[in-house]
């Protein structure tokens, strides 16, 4: 139950990174309640530069 009344207070956002590496650059999207969370699950051994935060579009699935 606390799970679902979290995303109920909490909307979900699609968070928009460019993810640099020594090898490589991607834009990545991670979703996720705040920037914190989303930095969270970010790819190891990258450096995460902000480039954007949506909302999450579609209606809410119980």
């Amino acid at each position: 139950m606390a799970g679902s009344q979290h995303t109920q207070t909490h909307p979900k956002f699609t968070w928009r990174f460019l993810a640099l590496s020594a090898s490589s650059s991607n834009v990545i999207h991670i979703t996720a309640t705040t920037e914190r969370e989303a930095r969270d699950q970010s790819p190891v051994g990258c450096v995460m530069v902000f480039a954007g935060r949506l909302p999450v579009q579609g209606g809410q699935h119980a």
